[in-house]
């Protein structure tokens, strides 16, 4: 009887702290924003660039993980995201482990799966930018502006198809 309640006490904690990462948490800005380490990614490519080196009014980076099932969820609608930011001069990026993979290829199947065929990917080499930003769970999102700050996070899965999230996140462009 006490292993069945040490199990079922544990399933609990495990469900209500998977739970804790699985609903949005919505935008948030940041009141002072902050400069971004200067930390290289390998591209699909196998090209290393610097996280700051960008053209784009904001550079959204999304890490994920091929395990967080709310990452996968949000696939298909940041496959739709995707093409509207551009218009709007907004780099999305996908950063995921350099050691969850075998190869681009292997990942860029991994996504073409999960109905996210053409947004860009980086590999974090370990982990060095995940670390640096603090980040301990998957999804999580850092929106950088032009001028190599971030501005604001996501923490957790989000409805990339929102309009009330993508004139937020557009704004962010107006005050930065």
């Amino acid at each position: 009887m006490r292993l069945f309640f040490r199990l079922f006490t544990t399933f609990l904690l495990i469900c209500s702290t998977a739970n804790a990462y699985s609903h949005p948490k919505g935008l948030y800005t940041l009141q002072y924003p902050v400069n971004m380490p200067n930390i290289s990614l390998i591209s699909e490519n196998n090209e290393t660039t610097s996280i700051l080196e960008t053209k784009s009014d904001l550079t959204i980076f999304i890490f994920w993980s091929q395990n967080c099932f709310p990452c996968l969820r949000e696939m298909k609608a940041l496959e739709h995201f995707y093409p509207k930011a551009q218009k709007d001069n907004i780099k999305v990026i996908l950063v995921s482990s350099s050691s969850e993979w075998n190869s681009p290829q292997e990942e860029r199947a991994f996504l073409t799966k999960y109905k996210a065929p053409t947004i860009p990917f980086f590999n974090d080499i370990d982990n060095k930018l995940s670390l640096s930003l603090g980040i301990g769970s998957t999804p999580y999102t850092v929106i950088m502006n032009k001028q190599g700050k971030k501005v604001a996070t996501i923490q957790g899965e989000v409805n990339w198809n929102s309009k009330k999230l993508y004139k937020q996140i557009k704004n962010l462009i107006k005050h930065n």
